[in-house]
């Protein structure tokens, strides 16, 4: 018998067409592809890791202002606890044709630790433009952020430039080290800078940032390791590596992610034709020893060399006391402040196109007793005091001035005296005891003292007054800077001291000239000092900002009591205009008229108030009276 052929089996496979494998591929691989994607949409739908972009536009502006996004640099900072950081300058959302905008980027001397809002030397930079530059819309944002060092500067690039800057200033290098994402910081995930910068543009993706969230949950529960329960000041949180002695590979890291990394920010405000002010670094070289001294071959231990310094300085050579003291800086194994070579990078930078130097390091060695920087503009290692700070901002200043940026042209016949400046700053005694308590507390931490003394400051210390007791409450972050600075006003003019109640105020709207009812509170505080034109100017501000019934209310007031019975009125009849129920208002403004003789109009606005209420007091005889004064 013969077997039959059962169709269908033991045939072979058609092979696929070329075609149909390309399709296959393409599907294979669009699958995760595709779920990566709606993965990413998810994840920002859902506001996964929270707003990390370096602007906000708060509705409390109507989001008409932007400002730095106070948790933007936690994108940083994995290891360490974050904090809030950076300060409150605002810049309006649509850049006006008249606008002429700075972005002043760095990290804390930047931001003008230890001191509050307006010690900032960018707010010096600031009052100096709009006085030289009159007609034009003046801001100068501060972008610095504590902690931070040139790859933060990278990051913010991309945003900055869509805000048409129409100049970058530069103060960062102390950080390079121990900063986020430095060579030796607790927070490093390698020393290659283009590695290390493009780990920066992954995470801007909410999946890589889960990923990495993923990861260090798992570590963190392998290892017990807690971010949150981690002892000690930032500063020792930072630094992973405490021996980096002069020449070693280490040190080299550093110098070849601070100079790598500016080549990159450079050259993306070059294309972008921006010109940037790159300024030199100083510290304190004479009033401050190494932190770590050690002894290598090629170099004496920093402390030897910190005590010969002193030496020639006792014995008046002061050139060779600098070039020992400058020595004995480099030499400090703590690399919190920035050694020589850095500023060898700075001034090697500043010959390419678009960029200009800034002489901070030449212009505070000027002004430095004997021409070695110390605590005559320094507060400790290397954060200047108010008379530094004052300093920097001149230099960044004049540096631009003379620039002969196209565009710019600046009136310096409208320049004041720098002493002007230096008061505008508007430090006061709360400001200087602000200061001295952030110094104490971090002069009691590593690293300036190996072990804290448990019974050193701030245990049991007891605030000498009422300033005292505000400047600690407001350093130990119980209660904001803007109510310290407002309660101390209040209790000035509660006590009759008036001029220090508005110098104090006037220090707080330095830094928030964009909100009304400070300015109203500025302007009650001048009413009652009997300081009626301050008085005017602030609540005229307060006004032009958005206009209230009770700034307008006030402003004639004023006038009136300055015997100016027309404009007064005017504004009496703006108050009630804005508030139909005011009509306190609108009689007063009657009789303002009447008190200038001009009856007709005093009638006229006495009519109208009796058409709203006929019922106000008197109104009638008021009335009555007007008519037999016109007859």
């Amino acid at each position: 018998m013969k077997n039959k052929v059962k169709k269908g089996r033991g045939r072979p496979a058609r092979p696929l067409s070329r075609k149909k494998k390309i399709i296959f591929s393409i599907i294979t691989f669009s699958i995760p592809v595709l779920f990566l994607v709606l993965l990413e949409v998810l994840l920002r739908i859902g506001n996964y890791g929270g707003n990390l972009d370096l602007f906000i536009y708060p509705e409390r502006f109507g989001g008409e202002y932007g400002m730095l996004n106070h948790h933007y640099h936690e994108k940083f900072f994995f290891q360490t606890t974050t904090f809030e950081a950076g300060r409150g300058d605002v810049f309006l959302r649509e850049k006006p044709e008249n606008g002429f905008r700075i972005f002043v980027l760095g990290a804390s001397t930047t931001e003008s630790f230890p001191y509050g809002y307006n010690g900032m030397f960018s707010l010096v930079i600031r009052d100096m433009l709009q006085d030289v530059l009159p007609g034009r819309h003046v801001e100068v944002v501060n972008l610095g952020i504590t902690a931070t060092n040139s790859y933060a500067l990278y990051d913010q690039t991309r945003e900055i430039l869509k805000q048409e800057p129409d100049a970058i200033m530069i103060y960062s290098g102390q950080n390079e080290y121990y900063g986020a994402l430095g060579v030796a910081s607790a927070e490093m995930i390698g020393r290659n800078p283009a590695f290390v910068r493009t780990y920066m543009i992954l995470y801007r993706y909410r999946t890589f940032l889960m990923l990495r969230d993923a990861i260090g949950w798992t570590l963190n529960r392998l290892t017990g390791f807690d971010k949150y329960e981690e002892p000690g000041t930032l500063m020792q949180r930072m630094a992973q590596e405490h021996s980096i002695p002069l020449g070693s590979e280490m040190y080299e890291a550093g110098k070849r992610q601070y100079s790598n990394n500016l080549d990159v920010i450079l050259q993306k405000y070059q294309d972008n034709e921006v010109p940037v002010f790159l300024s030199s670094l100083v510290s304190n070289l004479k009033d401050h020893p190494p932190f770590y001294s050690v002894e290598t071959d090629d170099h004496p231990a920093a402390n030897e060399v910190f005590e010969q310094a002193h030496r020639e300085y006792t014995e008046g050579e002061f050139l060779n006391a600098f070039h020992s003291f400058q020595y004995a800086r480099d030499l400090d194994g703590l690399r919190f402040r920035a050694p020589s070579s850095f500023n060898d990078i700075v001034r090697d930078k500043a010959q390419r196109d678009g960029v200009w130097y800034v002489p901070m390091k030449e212009t505070l060695t000027e002004h430095a007793e004997n021409g070695i920087i110390g605590s005559g503009l320094m507060l400790e290692h290397l954060h200047p005091n108010s008379e530094g700070y004052f300093l920097m901002g001149k230099t960044f200043f004049d540096a631009l001035a003379v620039s002969g940026l196209p565009g710019i042209d600046p009136d310096l016949s409208r320049l004041k005296d720098p002493d002007a400046y230096r008061d505008a700053m508007y430090l006061t005694e709360l400001d200087h005891r602000f200061v001295w308590h952030r110094v104490q507390a971090l002069m009691n931490s590593w690293p300036f003292v190996d072990v804290p003394d448990p019974e050193g400051y701030p245990a049991n210390y007891t605030p000498e007054n009422e300033l005292d007791r505000l400047a600690i409450n407001h350093v130990q972050d119980h209660i904001s800077w803007e109510e310290a600075k407002t309660t101390m006003a209040r209790w000035y003019s509660q006590n009759g001291m008036h001029e220090e109640a508005i110098r104090e105020i006037r220090g707080a709207l330095r830094v928030v000239p964009y909100e009304e009812e400070a300015w109203r509170f500025a302007g009650w505080l001048a009413l009652e000092g009997g300081k009626l034109e301050q008085a005017f100017e602030f609540y005229k501000q307060a006004f032009d900002i958005r206009p209230t019934n009770n700034a307008a209310r006030n402003l004639g007031m004023i006038l009136i009591d300055m015997e100016n019975y027309i404009e007064g009125a005017g504004w009496l009849e703006e108050a009630f205009r804005l508030d139909r129920r005011d009509h306190d208002s609108l009689f007063n403004a009657s009789v303002a008229y009447a008190s200038a003789e001009e009856y007709q109009r005093a009638l006229d606005v006495a009519g109208q108030l009796s058409r709203v209420n006929p019922n106000y007091r008197d109104i009638q005889m008021w009335k009555m009276h007007l008519t037999s004064r016109i007859n």
